[in-house]
């Protein structure tokens, strides 16, 4: 089977197929350095990241704790003008999200429009604003999993995965670490990848998020910038992942929610049978609806599938809680390595003749580190603990606002397909009252042919050489004295069809009502 395996970086295939490269200027985040604060820096060139990599970024040796995030920023962003004076221009949020749309595809869009949804966006998660020998560098250097060039090609599909393995650099010792993977869909515009390896031994975490606009990279430095005591919860990257995928999704369930209701008090006015049939605009009317219920229901499913990985992401919280920072853990193997420690310095004490003396006041040291290093190690699991359970408070309040906006897309959904049924029962009435008036013009129309019918039948009959009519000896014409036969015979013959055409239809409905009508109180 395909699962995780331990030390899988990111294979020379995934780098060259998967990824594409535009070397642009990159944010680098340090959070938990020596002096505990935060640390932005710019990074273009490769000279500076590898400089970077090797003096700054913090290594598994070094013991460091703390985070290391690279904004991978997303293709075409540019940089924030700034001033004579290098004092950054301040912008509207609107004019953030117009100065992070990609220039590639035509230039940002008008800053007071705010953000103009394009299909353009596809691959920006998977085009990295360094090379390739960079890109390779940071991977080895970050121990990044392999996993996450699936993670990224898989784009249609939200995902949140973490995983328990052994990594470390590809010519260096292991570590136990956990992988997290982070993708968001890009159905949407703005869609974003997040990768995580943290080593808990250290309280270390790398990170590199990709696809980041602007002002997505100021969201997050802010951020960080209030979770300085967080910086070594393994979570905290993907908290703040969900935080931002919120974000978005509420836009766009709000955007997808005033439109589908505009289409259905579109249904409110419909116009008649006639204008819906013969209209040029109906087609496209009814295209428009049907592609406005398709994206409601697609956008609803999107946001089930990204709550049900929330759901995973706050059961996480609680494993952390249960197994890396339960109180006590870590304690007996602080002793055991304490009392390794001592039996051995005790053997080497006594290779070299030591005194009882000095045995015993080494065991004491000993003893007395292991015991304030397990002091501390409980208050960091404590702290940790407090951290887990806001993450878990947290992201259990935005599930329950994703249910509520998954129930909000549910009822537009639904309250579409009502509208439509009433609509189309509306136009099904509309339909049977025009039968009904054609049925009586045509009843009219019978009446009339009933009438005539007679007398234009007899008439071809009188025509036809069967009478003899006589003429008078000087050769003119006369009206035969039997005409009175013909408008006899035609009168009765007209009384005799209106009289079955009322007995069928009419007075021998009626009889059969009635006779059904008082035979049913004897039934009943």
């Amino acid at each position: 089977m395909d699962w995780p395996r331990e030390k899988l970086g990111i294979s020379e295939t995934d780098l060259r197929n998967v990824f594409k490269y535009e070397p642009k200027e990159t944010t680098v985040v340090r959070l938990g350095g020596p002096d505990n604060e935060i640390d932005v820096r710019p990074l273009r060139t490769d000279e500076g990241w590898e400089k970077w990599l090797d003096t700054e970024s913090p290594s598994l040796d070094s013991r460091a704790s703390g985070l290391v995030l690279i904004l991978a920023r997303r293709t075409g962003q540019h940089r924030v003008p700034t001033l004579q004076n290098g004092q950054s221009l301040v912008i509207n949020e609107k004019t953030s999200r117009a100065m992070s749309f990609p220039i590639e595809v035509g230039g940002a869009p008008n800053a007071e429009r705010g953000l103009v949804s394009s299909l353009s966006g596809r691959r920006s998660a998977r085009t990295l604003p360094f090379s390739l020998n960079t890109f390779r560098s940071i991977s080895e250097k970050f121990c990044l999993h392999g996993s996450i060039a699936r993670i990224v090609s898989r784009s249609d599909v939200p995902v949140f995965s973490r995983v328990e393995l052994q990594m470390g650099p590809p010519e260096g010792p292991t570590y136990p670490a956990y992988v997290y993977n982070c993708r968001s869909t890009n159905a949407w515009d703005m869609d974003l990848a997040l990768t995580v390896t943290h080593f808990p031994h250290l309280g270390l975490t790398y990170a590199v998020l990709f696809g980041c606009p602007i002002f997505v990279e100021k969201d997050i430095i802010k951020r960080l910038r209030c979770s300085s005591e967080a910086a070594s919860y393994p979570l905290l990257l993907p908290g703040i992942f969900a935080e931002l995928e919120r974000t978005r999704h509420i836009k766009i369930v709000e955007d997808y929610m005033d439109d589908i209701e505009e289409k259905i008090f579109e249904l409110d006015c419909t116009p008649p049978v006639e204008q819906q049939m013969h209209g040029p605009d109906g087609e496209s009317r009814n295209r428009d609806k049907r592609s406005q219920w398709l994206d409601a229901t697609y956008l609803r499913n999107g946001l089930i599938t990204w709550n049900q990985q929330l759901s995973k992401m706050a059961r996480h919280t609680e494993e952390l809680k249960d197994t890396l920072y339960t109180p006590g853990a870590g304690q007996d193997s602080e002793i055991r390595s304490s009392a390794g420690s001592y039996t051995s310095s005790v053997r080497e004490l006594k290779t070299h003749g030591c005194e009882r003396s000095d045995i015993r006041g080494e065991e004491d040291r000993e003893r007395s580190e292991a015991d304030d290093r397990g002091g501390d190690d409980e208050s960091r699991r404590h702290e940790m603990r407090k951290i887990g359970d806001k993450i878990n408070d947290r992201l259990l309040a935005i599930i329950e606002e994703y249910e509520e906006k998954i129930r909000e897309c549910t009822m537009r959904i639904d309250g579409m397909a009502m509208a439509t049924q009433w609509s189309h029962g509306e136009t099904n009435v509309e339909i049977a009252l025009a039968t009904g008036r054609d049925s009586r013009y045509m009843r009219s129309i019978a009446i009339v042919t009933m009438v005539f019918l007679p007398g234009t039948f007899l008439a071809s009959v009188f025509s036809m050489q069967f009478f003899n009519w006589f003429v008078d000896e000087s050769g003119s014409t006369i009206v035969s004295r039997y005409i009175w036969i013909y408008v006899l015979v035609t009168v009765v013959a007209t009384l005799l069809t209106l009289g079955s055409w009322y007995y069928f239809v009419f007075w021998r409905h009626r009889q059969r009502k009635e006779v059904s009508d008082d035979e049913r109180p004897l039934v009943s």
